[in-house]
């Protein structure tokens, strides 16, 4: 971005509605006006300013990101209160109306097409499930404030073991995530966006979390309020109920699946459709047409937890999508880009771990609990124990001496070993 460009940008910011020459005096009083006016219509068509008005009279304003955040800059409490528009989804026309453009929609579909497209329909969520249960579970809670580590969340999540030192609310709130998840993946092929599967998503995450327990997977009936926003949502729950309605409607009607999955996390947390828990439903919820239509799950490991937030007053208080649309995007980027890299292992997984799965958990456990090491004498007496056929053991053999070298205290746990057994154990 030019310096000019900048400085036009912050003047403007500080000056909503600000003239052409105003602009010109106040932010760059030795450009002339020719030059002020081309990057003025520059920046309008890059959807960096928005006009009002004509002739004389046009007025420039931020919009996009650049709006929100310069919305932001002010304290909540100097903001003008807003409260629920029902406008912003009236005029939202599902195939018609799109949040992504043409070309975000195509980079985020050629991002997280796998390379093996031939496959069914959920083959891809199935298969990466175990690692989704992780990314997903820790990241997700993390952005509600939880304390558990990802190391902390995986052993909770396959052991069952809780972190010693942290609210017991941190470990429900994870393994709810899991339950959640896995009811998604489940019922990959049956669920879809409607009523049922959304407050079923919610009753699983709310489960222990709620005041009042019986409204988890109900829709609200009573005010709430948004932490550090000037924004109020509906109160009335008959307006609830008939514009949740609207929201399953139009989120239901949307072909493209990054759309879709888009404007669950826009809406859902925009008409706070529940009594809290709204945020994680649709964290959850926004995957599902990603799952549904075998494209790479988005694990918010990598999601700007400020830019986050800040997109989501940006929707509260502007219904403005600029910010975390951005948001959106590069985490998906980085999501699909690690999951691509999974599922290249997993379309193409050694012999030793399909057929022989246990065999090989039970080989390293015995050689770094008994032996301290990889000792392939004893691994071959346990093949053949184990009747493996004579022509893939010293392939086997070779994968545990493999694996063995490659444990380290976050990997351990495959073999439901900790890091106090790895200590002594020596590398082949």
């Amino acid at each position: 971005m030019a310096l000019s460009d900048q400085k036009i940008l912050d003047y403007i910011a500080a000056h909503p509605g600000a003239r052409r020459e105003e602009i010109r005096r106040h932010a760059v009083p030795n450009a002339s006006n020719p030059t002020v006016w081309r990057v003025l219509r520059r920046l309008v068509e890059e959807n960096k300013l928005g006009v009002s008005g004509r002739g004389r009279a046009t007025g420039y304003r931020l919009v996009g990101a650049d709006e929100v955040r310069a919305h932001l800059a002010k304290p909540y409490n100097r903001r003008r209160p807003t409260s629920y528009s029902k406008d912003f989804i009236d005029r939202y026309v599902p195939d018609r109306t799109f949040y992504l453009s043409t070309a975000e929609r195509e980079r985020l579909r050629i991002a997280g097409t796998p390379n093996s497209p031939h496959l069914p329909a959920g083959t891809y969520a199935r298969r990466i499930l175990e690692r989704l249960l992780v990314d997903l579970s820790w990241a997700s809670s993390r952005m509600e404030g939880n304390t558990y580590s990802i190391l902390e969340t995986e052993r909770l999540i396959r052991l069952g073991e809780e972190a010693s030192g942290k609210d017991r609310k941190d470990a429900v709130m994870i393994l709810n995530h899991k339950e959640a998840i896995q009811y998604v993946v489940d019922n990959l092929d049956a669920i879809t966006i409607s009523r049922p599967d959304l407050t079923n998503i919610h009753a699983l995450l709310a489960n222990g979390l709620l005041v009042d327990s019986a409204m988890a997977g109900r829709l609200r009936r009573m005010p709430v309020g948004i932490t550090h926003s000037n924004y109020r949502p509906l109160d009335d729950q008959f307006e609830i109920e008939e514009e949740f309605t609207v929201l399953v409607g139009k989120a239901a009607a949307i072909t493209d699946p990054f759309e879709q999955s888009f404007f669950m996390l826009v809406h859902i947390p925009y008409l706070q459709a529940f009594v809290d828990i709204n945020k994680r439903t649709s964290r959850i919820a926004s995957n599902i047409p990603l799952l549904k239509n075998d494209l790479a799950p988005m694990s918010f490991l990598t999601m700007d937890d400020v830019d986050y937030i800040d997109g989501l007053i940006g929707i509260y208080e502007l219904n403005n999508v600029a910010l975390l649309r951005d948001a959106y995007i590069d985490a998906y980027l980085a999501s699909a880009e690690n999951y691509r890299i999974l599922r290249a292992e997993i379309d193409t997984p050694d012999k030793a771990v399909l057929i022989y799965r246990e065999f090989v958990r039970e080989a390293v456990r015995r050689c770094v609990l008994e032996r301290k090491g990889f000792d392939p004498d004893l691994v071959m007496v346990l093949a053949t124990a184990a009747e493996i056929p004579a022509e893939d053991r010293e392939h086997v053999v070779r994968y545990v001496g493999n694996e063995i070298h490659g444990l380290h205290e976050g990997n351990a746990i495959r073999y439901r070993l900790g890091v106090a057994d790895l200590e002594r154990t020596k590398r082949p």
